[in-house]
């Protein structure tokens, strides 16, 4: 049960409110309080980590997954050092989420669990709906949701039953699954993790990637590694490599190229791999179709799917399924924010489908913020993972609080990996 909000950050109209309570909205709460401005936060505190299933694992190493807090403690390791538990890889999801949890209850008490059902901009300033019926007024706005309103399924299955396909982000009832035919369509991590958990669970599945399915290398803790190792292949946040590095240590950089060969960079970059750990857990023991593009998708009548696939190897199959999950990654399409007002998405300049965000992370409407994944368009790759707020929640709370940014190009001050 959530505490109720102090006084302090009760008012019916507030400096700035912030819509999203997962890690990027935690922070900057947390940052924005250490500053003193006003503010209120809405949402259900990582509601989306949360629903992850059971026995699923982070891709990121520990040190690179800590909510950044103005003291810089507590970091994510030092949670899980501090209960027994693996602090650098792999991590369970739902050690991420209690750790969440537990810096919403120690450091944002004041959160209000409840949804913002919509925005609007009047006479130069926003007026908020909540769900509870309450209407409050908010200068400045940021906008700190995560993926769950842009789960991408292609084309070819969006016409399929809700009941007949699902995407692999949120909560699953694998049991549920049991002795029946599942297709998994995708060939990254959360695709051959859903398999194995579906598998492992009783469930006749098959797997669908379009082209063939990397495997991570489980490498060495980074201090067992060499000094010349280290200096040739340095570590980051998202990552071994020189540009991973850059990505990391020179956060501005992206949002100051071009805007084509930025997001160019963004679409390609850190594209789908599977864990390292999930390797002996699938290989040999479900099918794996590569380089395989499904071409219809039709319900017959006895309740099944049907779905005709053609790869390499086979000009076409037909597989009838119970059920289609799509690992299929996310699309960020600020229209599906279903709260924003269309007298806001008409006036925004974008990127796509994406708000064009300035170095402020401010969209072009005057006081709307954007963080989080919704600002890869304009920040790069970075910023699609946790490590990104790092850079990203300090810098918008010092513009929020009125105080001037360090240099563009300065060193990221987040918190290395520790042993």
């Amino acid at each position: 049960m959530l505490e109720k909000r102090t006084d302090l950050m009760a008012p019916s109209s507030v400096d700035v409110a912030i819509i999203g309570a997962g890690p990027w909205g935690l922070s900057l709460a947390t940052h924005l309080r250490a500053r003193g401005v006003q503010h209120r936060i809405f949402g259900s505190p990582m509601s989306t980590w949360r629903d992850m299933p059971t026995n699923m694992y982070l891709k990121s190493l520990g040190f690179a997954t800590t909510i950044p807090m103005p003291s810089g403690h507590p970091t994510f390791p030092e949670y899980c050092r501090g209960r027994g538990l693996e602090d650098y890889e792999p991590i369970e999801f739902r050690t991420f989420s209690e750790y969440g949890m537990m810096i919403q209850r120690e450091f944002v008490p004041y959160l209000e669990d409840t949804k913002v059902a919509n925005l609007r901009r009047i006479d130069g300033q926003f007026v908020l709906t909540l769900e509870t019926g309450e209407r409050l007024r908010a200068k400045r706005v940021v906008v700190a949701v995560g993926l769950g309103y842009f789960q991408r399924i292609p084309e070819v299955l969006a016409t399929l039953p809700s009941d007949r396909i699902s995407h692999t982000w949120g909560r699953k009832d694998f049991p549920s699954f049991a002795d029946k035919d599942v297709v998994v369509v995708g060939g990254g991590s959360s695709a051959l993790e859903t398999a194995v958990l579906l598998h492992e669970h009783g469930a006749r599945v098959q797997v669908l990637a379009r082209s063939a399915v990397r495997w991570g290398g489980r490498g060495v803790r980074e201090w067992e590694r060499g000094l010349i190792d280290r200096i040739r292949v340095p570590i980051s946040t998202v990552g071994h490599g020189r540009e991973n590095w850059v990505l990391e240590h020179l956060p501005w950089l992206m949002h100051y190229l071009p805007a084509g060969k930025r997001i160019a960079f963004t679409r390609m970059h850190l594209g789908p791999i599977s864990a390292w750990w999930l390797r002996d857990r699938a290989d040999g023991k479900f099918p794996i179709h590569t380089r395989t593009t499904i071409v219809e998708a039709t319900v017959l009548d006895d309740g099944k799917v049907r779905l005709r696939a053609r790869s390499a190897d086979v000009d076409q199959r037909e597989i009838d399924v119970d059920h289609v999950i799509a690992a299929t990654g996310f699309e960020v399409d600020i229209d599906r924010l279903s709260f924003l007002s269309t007298d806001i998405t008409s006036q925004m300049e974008r990127y796509d489908c994406a708000p064009r965000l300035s170095r402020h992370f401010e969209s072009s409407v005057p006081g709307l913020f954007f963080m989080g994944p919704i600002a890869a368009p304009s920040f790069g790759p970075l910023v699609r993972f946790v490590a990104g707020a790092y850079f990203a929640v300090p810098a918008i709370a010092r513009h929020l609080a009125g105080r001037p940014s360090p240099s563009p190009l300065s060193r990221n001050a987040g918190k290395r990996f520790q042993k």
